[in-house]
């Protein structure tokens, strides 16, 4: 199988040379695969089939890392050959599966480009950024403040693989959320009043919004799920979220106006009108 190299800069070409229509929406998932798993490519396919059938058609997926694990060029060609049939451009962010090989960080970025980079459609910026354990690296951090100050819309979204610690939010799994520049990653996205912060890592779906911060974590896309994790919870610090253990994905939708909303489509139960999970951020 031959690769394209840069994959994400050629999808990002794509996005921005739709034309803009108002409300568009976006897909995001993560932990697809942190390992060659046919259970999981088989979850991962229906999550795929479930985006296709959705109306209108998403601007793009964005699938937020542990999508290649080890990180080899046969675990890139195999996740490429089950997003081949896809019908939207799909851009991917670097998990930590996705390094586990010595030259996984390489392969990522001669498949797919840099770990750090931006685009816009309509009113949004995206800005991903490359954030896996055990945190973000200066110079993450340093590419997501110069994006945010320097652009001029509306609505700012940022992908990344890993979530902030946010006080062990994610007990038990507390190490499930980065702490190395938190404090520094959190300030940056408040100062621009980011709208929204889509993680993954977590293997289970989550909102919540921190310190007026919101974040939605997609981790359901395949591989395990978090036992601790049960239905929809109200949580105790902050705003009240939801939270819950299942395979889905999160259909993200975005407003003239610029307002975010969102709803969680599980895997191999249909497309629901009035879902169980939904936000607006």
């Amino acid at each position: 199988m031959i690769i394209t190299q840069n994959r994400n800069t050629s999808n990002i070409s794509q996005i921005e040379a739709t034309p803009v229509k108002y409300p568009f929406c976006f897909t995001i998932a993560g932990d697809t695969a942190a390992s060659p798993n046919p259970v999981g490519d088989a979850i991962f396919g229906e999550i795929l089939r479930q985006m296709q059938q959705l109306g209108p058609k998403p601007l793009f997926f964005a699938n937020l890392g542990d999508f290649a694990g080890p990180g080899t060029l046969e675990c890139h060609e195999h996740y490429l050959r089950l997003v081949g049939h896809l019908n939207i451009p799909n851009i991917c962010t670097m998990g930590n599966h996705d390094a586990d090989d010595p030259v996984g960080g390489e392969n990522f970025a001669r498949l797919y480009g840099p770990v750090n980079f931006q685009f816009a459609y309509g009113n949004t910026c995206f800005v991903a950024i490359n954030v896996h354990n055990p945190g973000p690296r200066e110079v993450d951090l340093d590419f997501l403040a110069e994006a945010l100050g320097s652009d001029g819309h509306p609505n700012q979204v940022v992908l990344m693989h890993m979530p902030p610690n946010l006080n062990n939010h994610y007990a038990p799994h507390p190490e499930w959320g980065f702490s190395r520049l938190e404090r520094e990653f959190l300030d940056i996205v408040k100062t621009h009043r980011v709208r929204l912060v889509c993680c993954a890592h977590v293997v289970a779906y989550d909102y919540y919004v921190y310190d007026g911060i919101p974040l939605v974590v997609s981790g359901g896309g395949g591989w395990g799920l978090c036992s601790h994790y049960g239905g929809c919870q109200s949580l105790a610090m902050g705003t009240p979220g939801q939270r819950g253990s299942f395979y889905h994905f999160v259909q993200v939708s975005v407003d003239k106006s610029g307002a975010i909303s969102g709803r969680v489509i599980p895997a191999f139960q249909g497309i629901r009108e009035n879902p169980d999970y939904s936000f607006r951020a």
